[in-house]
Parts: C-alpha cells; structure tokens; sequence
C-alpha cells in the first residue's frame, strides 16, 4: 500500500507543472512575433483593438482561479457607439500546455468607464493552433450583437480546475485602454471584474478586440435588417 501510494504522489508530480498556482503569466518579451488571423479570418468591417499591434506578456487562471459562470475571464472595454458587434478578435499564446479545450466568447455590457455587466452575447469555440510564446496568434470568432454604449468583448476558459491551456497576450505599453479579468473568490484579490494590472502589474490593454460597424437606432429594427446593414 505504501509503495502504491508514493507511486500516486510521484504520477501527480508529474502532471501538475512545478510551481503551479491559480494565477500565471509568460514573463516579460518584447520580441513577440504577431501572426494574423488564418482560416477563421471575418471578412469586412473594421478591426477595432486597444493594443499597439504588440505585446509583452500573457496572462491566465488555471486551478481554483476558473470556475462558472465566467471567473478567469479576461476582456478589454471599448465605447464606439450604436451599431453591431459582427465578429469578436483574441490574441492568444501558449507555453506548450494546449489541447482541444473549449472556450466561451462573450460580449457584455459596460467596462469603459463601468464594471462590465449583463451578458448581451456568447458563443463557444475551440481555437486552433494557437502559437508558442514569442509567438502570438489572431483568432477571430463570429458573434452578432447589437450595442448602445460601452461594451467589454472577452473570453472563458472551459477548464475548471484544471491546468490552462492558453494565455491572453497583454499589451504592457501601448497607448491604454480598459482591460478586465474576473477573478474568483478566494484568489487573494478583489473578488469580480478588476483591472488585471492588481495581479500581474501594469498593463495597457489585453488581447481582445472587435469587428464593428457602426449604426443608428433608426436603421435597425429587427435582427434581419441589422444583419443586412452590416454586411
């Protein structure tokens, strides 16, 4: 029984990387390679994002830090007015760990100048080859919503409990913008939607970003007429 049970110990030991906790970044590099989006690319529309077109790091939860209905979420606030969210962009990274894992797209309400709020939209997905840090890759989702104000476009990791698969790149120098993680009770943080510069220090903008086209409340009455408007 002894030896069986040190044969246990020794198999976790193997599985669980060294020095794991709930909250984990890359490390800091300013020779990131970016590559655009590949197969999963949207088509038209603008691609609106906070970022300077670099990042120095990527951050994530893992373990106890991931849990329902979206604790380890990470987002990035934008303010662009009334009109139609069509497509939602992810700037992802890994460190070797990825695997088939799915992920929850979201679009909430608020997080410029507010808390993120009410879910306005969700899909879920499974990205594909995501890059290897330095290298981080584009990956864009289809979602259609329709806003009137300030919005949060962000993301889910489906991996309760787990070990994650995949970092949020995170821009630690660019011009600024309204970056979000929610973090779970118990983590040694504020509890909810924070600024991810308490856990992991200053930080610009995360890798979220958004196709948009903008709109008027007049032109668009129905789902189908706000479709065809913004094609």
């Amino acid at each position: 029984m002894a030896r069986l049970l040190i044969l246990v110990v020794v198999v976790l030991l193997a599985v669980m990387p060294s020095g794991a906790s709930n909250a984990v970044s890359l490390g800091y590099s300013d020779e990131t390679t970016i590559v655009g989006p590949g197969p999963d690319a949207c088509v038209g529309g603008e691609l609106i994002h906070n970022h300077d077109g670099s990042f120095e790091n990527g951050y994530t939860w893992q373990y106890g830090g991931v849990s329902p209905p979206y604790y380890g979420a990470f987002g990035e606030g934008y303010d662009l007015g009334y009109g139609a969210v069509y497509c939602c962009a992810y700037w992802l990274t890994s460190d070797y760990w990825f695997w088939d894992e799915p992920t929850d797209c979201y679009v909430w309400e608020g997080g410029s100048g507010t808390f993120p709020g009410a879910v306005l939209g969700m899909t879920s997905t499974v990205f594909p080859a995501i890059g290897y840090w330095p290298t981080v890759t584009q990956h864009d989702v289809d979602m259609t919503v329709v806003v009137t104000g300030p919005f949060t476009v962000g993301y889910w990791g489906n991996w309760p409990d787990q070990c994650a698969p995949f970092y949020c790149a995170a821009d630690l120098d660019g011009p600024g913008g309204h970056p979000w993680t929610c973090i779970a009770p118990g983590m040694g943080y504020p509890s909810g939607w924070q600024d991810p510069s308490i856990v992991w220090g200053p930080t610009s903008s995360m890798g979220c970003g958004v196709y948009f086209e903008q709109g008027t409340p007049a032109e668009s009455v129905t789902w189908g007429s706000v479709k065809a408007l913004f094609r």
